[in-house]
């Protein structure tokens, strides 16, 4: 953006009068909010629950977990971001008198300018609240009853179930803002021989630069969730087989997501204030010039990348319980 208003007054007569005067109130709002690749949150009060399993077949395996509930999405980006706003603030005012006269030039300059930045991508989005998630139960009985030699259930899984765990966030690429203001007001008054040049310049300048950028953060795990195994039980005799892997463990509740981040954070901020201010006058003439600046600059950065979330409260991750029960032939005479 460019603003540039120019305004002048010549008087070229002998006791003139030349009078300039400008006033601006000027605000550009160039600020950017950026955002992807954000998982979304996880839901409330969510149930997931495997089947209950009850079989004497020869099964190669049963599952009945790995259920999820409530967590929250992960986010993945790979790219860049780019915010570059430019602003050049430049107004012209000019009073010129003859011999004699008076030159009266008066700026007024009221500018507010905002390239805030907030640029946020690749987070993962936080896990719910009050979410269950458990394996159903698993019983197996011996597939060749009254055999004593059988081959059973080679792999049991009733744990595995995850619940109101915060998302993954991975970010690879670059967060760029780069934000520049040249600011340069001029102000002249000029008068000849025997005159007055008077010059009144007044700036209230506010210009906020600042930034925040966020990349690669985990999702924060959520609370009050619970997580747990199935139950499962083995009902064999003699010498049966059994199973190879029985699995009820290996729950998760509330954790926080991993923050994976690999490129860069670009904050470049430029501002450029340079007020001109000026009073001529000739031989036995008075040059007056007043300048008053008001100036307040916002240049400050918040950078944050690759942490992992933090885990909630009041989670419980339980592992399944397992009964086997072995039963002698004998009890199949009489």
């Amino acid at each position: 953006m460019i603003y540039e208003p120019v305004n002048i007054s010549v008087s070229l007569g002998y006791g003139s009068v030349a009078l300039a005067s400008q006033s601006n109130n000027l605000n550009v709002d160039q600020s950017a909010f950026q955002m992807a690749g954000v998982g979304g949150h996880g839901g409330n009060d969510n149930i997931a629950s495997g089947a209950s399993v009850s079989t004497s077949l020869d099964a190669g395996m049963i599952a009945s977990g790995d259920n999820s509930a409530g967590n929250g999405g992960s986010g993945y980006f790979s790219g860049a971001i780019v915010d570059a706003p430019v602003v050049i603030y430049h107004p012209i005012n000019i009073a010129v008198a003859g011999s004699g006269g008076t030159a009266h030039a008066s700026q007024s300059n009221t500018v507010e300018i905002d390239q805030s930045a907030t640029q946020i991508a690749g987070v993962g989005g936080n896990g719910g609240n009050a979410n269950v998630s458990a394996g159903g139960s698993v019983v197996t009985l011996d597939p060749s009853w009254g055999s004593s030699n059988a081959g059973g259930v080679s792999d049991v899984q009733t744990g595995g179930s995850q619940v109101g765990n915060g998302g993954d966030g991975a970010f690879y690429g670059g967060l760029v803002h780069t934000s520049f203001v040249l600011y340069d007001p001029i102000n002249i008054a000029v008068a000849g021989y025997g005159s007055n040049a008077h010059s009144v310049q007044t700036n209230d300048a506010y210009v906020d630069q600042s930034t925040v950028q966020i990349a690669g953060i985990g999702g924060y795990g959520g609370n009050g969730n619970a997580a747990a195994g199935g139950h499962a039980s083995l009902l064999s005799h003699g010498l049966w087989g059994g199973s190879d892997a029985i699995a009820t463990g290996s729950n998760g509740a509330g954790n926080g997501g991993n923050g994976y981040f690999a490129g860069s954070l670009i904050d470049v901020s430029v501002a450029i204030y340079a007020p001109i201010n000026i009073a001529i006058a000739g031989s036995h003439s008075t040059a007056v010039a007043d300048q008053v600046n008001n100036v307040h600059i916002d240049q400050s950065a918040v950078q944050i990348a690759g942490l992992g979330g933090d885990g909630g409260h009041g989670n419980l991750a339980l592992g399944g319980d397992l009964s086997a029960h072995l039963l002698s032939d004998l009890h199949l005479l009489g």
